[in-house]
């Protein structure tokens, strides 16, 4: 005798989902995504700007297939999944924004964890004194 999962009936219920990470409740939950694309490939960066404000950062030359485009094809891009990626069609790429945050979130504490003792590996900011 074999016994069976119990099978789900409900259109709206997932069976056997995982739990949410803070990415992807910050997606799923929180409606996070992206707004716009900005890319500059002289100076190796790519920019989304979120839905919330915020810009997530990455550099052209982490993406293969984003290396070797041409200025014109890195252009071309597409939101998809109602934002939650980008594609670029003609090159066949696609990356999610839960990828681009799970990055920058890693190189973020790289640089805190690897940075000097009493240095918080963060760029400081000029301060004004109000008088």
């Amino acid at each position: 005798m074999t016994s069976t999962p119990p099978r789900n009936t409900s259109k709206t219920e997932p069976v056997n989902k995982r739990p949410l990470d803070p990415i992807d409740r910050s997606i799923v939950e929180g409606g996070l995504r992206i707004k716009d694309v900005y890319i500059d490939r002289s100076i190796d960066l790519l920019l989304l700007v979120l839905n919330n404000g915020q810009v997530v950062r990455s550099s052209v030359s982490d993406h293969e297939r984003l290396r070797s485009a041409s200025p014109a094809e890195l252009q071309r891009w597409k939101l998809i999944a109602g934002g939650t990626g980008i594609t670029w069609p003609k090159l066949d790429e696609d990356l999610s924004l839960r990828g681009f945050i799970q990055a920058e979130s890693i190189e973020r504490t790289l640089r805190t964890i690897t940075a000097p003792p009493g240095r918080t590996g963060r760029p400081t900011r000029a301060r004004t004194k109000v008088v």
